[in-house]
C-alpha cells in the first residue's frame, strides 16, 4: 500500500514541480538577463526577506497541521483532523497579518528609496503565501498531493505571463514584483477554497477532541518555530544578509543567488520523492510505527539514486550551463556555480530524517544540530565574505548544511537502528564520478552551449553503460518503479520498465536479505 501511495504522490508532486521548475527556470533567466546583476541584487535581497518571513510561518503551525492531521487521518479520525485544520488556519492567518506588517517596516528601512514600491508589493505577498501553507500541508497529511496541483499551476501560469509582459512592455522591477505577488495570491485562493470545502464536510464533534491534543500541538509548533529560526540560517541563504552588508559589490548578491539557485533546482527531482515519502512516514506513525526505520532507509536508497548523479555531474557542467542560460554578464559567478551543486547535496537527504523525527515528536535533535550548524555557517561566511564575496557565502552555507544533515542522520541511525544501503550509495557515487569526469573532459574543449549539450549526453551515456554492467538495482526495485510507471502514459511506461530491468540484478541471482523492521519507541 505504501509503495502505491508514494508512487502516486510522487507522480502528482512531480508534475506540480515540473511545471514550477520549467516556469521558474525560464522566468528567472529572462529576469536576470533583463535587469542585470546590479538590479537583480536588490530584488533578490528584498525577495529573500519575504521568503524568510514566509518560511517562519511555513514550519511551526503548518508543520503541526501536517503532522497531527496525518496521524489522526492514519487512525481514521476525520473529526479531530477537521478541528486541527480550522484551528491552525485561523492562527496562521493572524500570524501572517502580523508578519506582513513587520516585514513592510523592515524593507522600507533597509532598501533604497527607488525600490520602495517594488519592495512593498513583494512584502504583501507574505500574507497569501503563509495562509497557503496550511491548505498545502493539509493535503499532504491526507496523502492527496494531487489537490495541490491546481493552485500551483494557476499561480505559475500567471507569473509566467506577467513576467513575459514585463519584459516586452519594459515594466522593469515593478512588473517583476507584480508577477510574484499575483503568483502567490492566486496559488493561495485556488488551493484554499476546495480544501476548505472538502474538510468542512468532515464530522464535527468538538467534545470528541483528545484532551492532550492542544498541548502536544503547541509544544510541537514552538519547537518547529525555534528550529526554523535556526534552520533559516543553514537552509535559506542567510548569507545574503551578510553579503549585502559585508561586501561593497551588490553584484555578489546576484552572483551567489543565481549560482546557488541553479544548483538548488537539482533538488526538485529528489525533493519530489522526499515529499511523497515524508507524507507516508507521518501517516505510517498512526498506522504501524514499527515500519518507520525500514521506510526511512528505503527512501535514502532512491534519493541517492536520483540526487548523487545529478549533483556530482552538475558540478562538471555548471560553468557552461551558467554561461548558456544567463550570459557573460554573470561570469563572476562561475566558480560559485561549480562548487554549489556539491554544497547543496546534503539538503536532498534532509526530508526523510526530518519526517522521522517529526513523526516521533523528537524535533529537539533538529533544533540542537541546527544551532551548531547555524553558528558554523555564519562563522565561515562572515570570515570569508569580506575577501571572497559570493564564494565565501557559498562555503559557509555548505559547511552548515553538511554538519546538520550528517549529525541528524548519525543520531537517527543510532536511535532507530536504521540500516542504510552504504554499498549502494558508494557504488552510485563512484559511477557518478566517472560520468562527471567524462562530461567535464568533453565540455571543456567546446564552446559553452555545445559543451553543455554534448557534456550532458556523455554523462548520461557513461552513467547508464556503467549501471548496465554493474546492475545497480535489485528486482524489488523493479516492482517499486513499476508502481511509479503506472502513472506514466503507456507510450512511456513500457520503455521506462525495460530501462529499469536492464540495470537490475536478475531475481534468480539475488541473495540479499530482506530489510528488518525495527520497533520505534
Amino acid at each position: 500500500m505504501n509503495t502505491k501511495t508514494i508512487a502516486r504522490n510522487t507522480a502528482w508532486y512531480g508534475l506540480e514541480n515540473i511545471i514550477s521548475f520549467a516556469t521558474s527556470m525560464i522566468t528567472s533567466i529572462v529576469i536576470a538577463r533583463t535587469l542585470g546583476p546590479a538590479k537583480m541584487g536588490y530584488i533578490i535581497y528584498v525577495n529573500w526577506i519575504v521568503s524568510i518571513t514566509s518560511s517562519l510561518g511555513s514550519i511551526g503551525i503548518p508543520a503541526a497541521t501536517r503532522k497531527y492531521m496525518a496521524e489522526f487521518l492514519g487512525g481514521d479520525d476525520r473529526n479531530t483532523a477537521r478541528f486541527i485544520y480550522f484551528r491552525t488556519l485561523t492562527l496562521q492567518t493572524v500570524l501572517a497579518t502580523v508578519a506582513t506588517m513587520f516585514a513592510t517596516v523592515w524593507v522600507l528601512l533597509d532598501s533604497p528609496p527607488n525600490y520602495h514600491t517594488a519592495a512593498v508589493l513583494l512584502v504583501f505577498s507574505i500574507l497569501p503565501s503563509m495562509i497557503n501553507f496550511i491548505s498545502a500541508q493539509a493535503n499532504v497529511a491526507a496523502e492527496q498531493l494531487s489537490a495541490n496541483l491546481a493552485g500551483s499551476a494557476v499561480g505559475t501560469v500567471a507569473f509566467f505571463v506577467l513576467t513575459m509582459l514585463t519584459v516586452l512592455l519594459h515594466w522593469g522591477v515593478i512588473g517583476v514584483c507584480v508577477a510574484m505577488f499575483s503568483m502567490r495570491f492566486l496559488d493561495c485562493v485556488v488551493r484554499l477554497v476546495p480544501t476548505w470545502r472538502r474538510i468542512h464536510r468532515w464530522p464535527n464533534q468538538s467534545d470528541a477532541i483528545p484532551a492532550d491534543l492542544r498541548p502536544r500541538m503547541m509544544r510541537f509548533a514552538l519547537q518547529g518555530v525555534s528550529a526554523m529560526l535556526l534552520s533559516l540560517i543553514v537552509w535559506d541563504r542567510s548569507e545574503l544578509f551578510l553579503l549585502k552588508h559585508l561586501c561593497s559589490d551588490i553584484r555578489q548578491v546576484a552572483y551567489y543567488s543565481v549560482a546557488f539557485s541553479l544548483a538548488e533546482r537539482l533538488l526538485v527531482f529528489p525533493g519530489v520523492f522526499a515529499a511523497a515519502t515524508g507524507a507516508s512516514i507521518l501517516a505510517q506513525y498512526g498506522r504501524d510505527r514499527s515500519r518507520l526505520p525500514a521506510m526511512t532507509a528505503s527512501s535514502v536508497r532512491y534519493l541517492a539514486l536520483v540526487s548523487l548523479p545529478l549533483h556530482i555531474i552538475a558540478g562538471a557542467l555548471a560553468a557552461p550551463a551558467l554561461l548558456t542560460l544567463y550570459g557573460k554578464q554573470y561570469v563572476g559567478a562561475l566558480l560559485v556555480a561549480s562548487i554549489a551543486p556539491m554544497l547543496c547535496l546534503p539538503k536532498a537527504f534532509l526530508g526523510p530524517i526530518e519526517s522521522l523525527f517529526e513523526s516521533t515528536d523528537e524535533q529537539q535533535y533538529f533544533l540542537i544540530y541546527n544551532v551548531i550548524g547555524s553558528v558554523l555557517d555564519l562563522g565561515v561566511a562572515a570570515l570569508l565574505i569580506p575577501r571572497y564575496g559570493a564564494i565565501g557565502a557559498c562555503l559557509g552555507s555548505g559547511a552548515g548544511q553538511f554538519f546538520a544533515v550528517l549529525s541528524l542522520w548519525t543520531v537517527g541511525i543510532r536511535r532507530y537502528k536504521i540500516q542504510l544501503p552504504w554499498r549502494f550509495i558508494g557504488r552510485i557515487s563512484l559511477i557518478s564520478l566517472v560520468a562527471s569526469a567524462a562530461s567535464y573532459y568533453v565540455a571543456r574543449h567546446l564552446q559553452f552551449m555545445l559543451g553543455l549539450v554534448l557534456g550532458s549526453a556523455t554523462a548520461i551515456a557513461v552513467f547508464f553503460v556503467q549501471a548496465y554492467f554493474f546492475k545497480i538495482l535489485e528486482s524489488e526495485d523493479c516492482l517499486r518503479f513499476a508502481a511509479l510507471a503506472k502513472s506514466l502514459p503507456d507510450s512511456l511506461a513500457g520503455p521506462f520498465n525495460r530501462a529499469i530491468a536492464m540495470i537490475s540484478v536478475p531475481k534468480a541471482l539475488e541473495q540479499a536479505p530482506a530489510e528488518p523492521s525495527v520497533p520505534v519507541n
